[in-house]
């Protein structure tokens, strides 16, 4: 009973600390700063620090001058030719190219179809484990010329704004501000953007497991079921039903 109680504490434990998000601060201005924070740890993922950089780019140059002198210094042996003629190794058949003698067509793109439904699900799982709790964003088009900046700026605002809408219908999105400016007087392209996100381990997780689980159940069984080639009877039926539906359609 002890034990049980132990394993339940330490698994409400991993579940508490899971729930607890990560904050992402992304920030592009002159250049592009993104801050990770969890609980009291901050890591600092761009701008990476040059000096850090340098240091490792020295040790790896070290190792490999190590490498070659040591390389360098061991006598060549000639290794004794092997005469004996190998026997040529049976090529296993393909498993997918199997899978698709087995079933044709349409049950290759069933199987297809059962896939993207469950990646598309576990997309939307992942997106949704993300929160934007900020997102300011402004772009300034220009192309010098005021009748191309206008061009220039028609064809920004109908691929940007649809692409920010599809945004804030998957994730989560709390308050955001976005804008496009033509600049006619200077003709600059400049962008800003700031950014604070949170992540949820514990949803990201779930939502990578659940698509393991969908994949065994929904496309991995189906898949090595289709390895068995069908008996003949079964495919006979097969055709009568595709004939039947053709004769249908006409």
């Amino acid at each position: 009973m002890k034990i049980l109680l132990i394993l339940a504490g330490i698994i409400l434990f991993f579940i508490l600390l899971l729930s607890i998000g990560l904050k992402i601060i992304v920030h592009s201005e002159d250049g592009v700063d993104v801050t990770v924070t969890w609980l009291f740890l901050k890591f600092k993922i761009l701008p990476k620090d040059e000096e850090k950089e340098k240091k490792k780019e020295e040790k790896k140059k070290k190792k490999e001058a190590k490498k070659a002198a040591k390389e360098a210094k061991k006598p060549e042996e000639e290794k004794p030719k092997d005469e004996t003629i190998k026997e040529p190794k049976s090529k296993k058949d393909n498993m997918f190219l199997k899978y698709y003698r087995n079933n044709g067509v349409s049950g290759t793109v069933e199987l297809v179809r059962r896939f993207s439904k469950v990646l598309g699900t576990m997309l939307r799982g992942i997106a949704r484990s993300f929160t934007i709790d900020e997102m300011f964003i402004l772009l300034k088009v220009g192309a010098g010329d005021s009748a191309d900046t206008a061009i220039k700026y028609g064809k920004t605002c109908s691929a940007f704004y649809p692409a920010v809408g599809l945004i804030v219908d998957t994730m989560r999105v709390r308050k955001y501000s976005v804008e496009v400016k033509p600049d006619f007087i200077e003709g600059k392209n400049e962008a800003k953007l700031h950014a604070k996100l949170s992540l949820c381990p514990r949803r990201l997780i779930n939502a990578i497991i659940a698509f393991a689980i969908r994949t065994v159940f929904k496309v991995g069984i189906k898949f090595l079921k289709g390895q068995k080639a069908p008996k003949p009877e079964a495919a006979e039926e097969q055709n009568k039903k595709l004939l039947k539906t053709k004769g249908e359609a006409k």
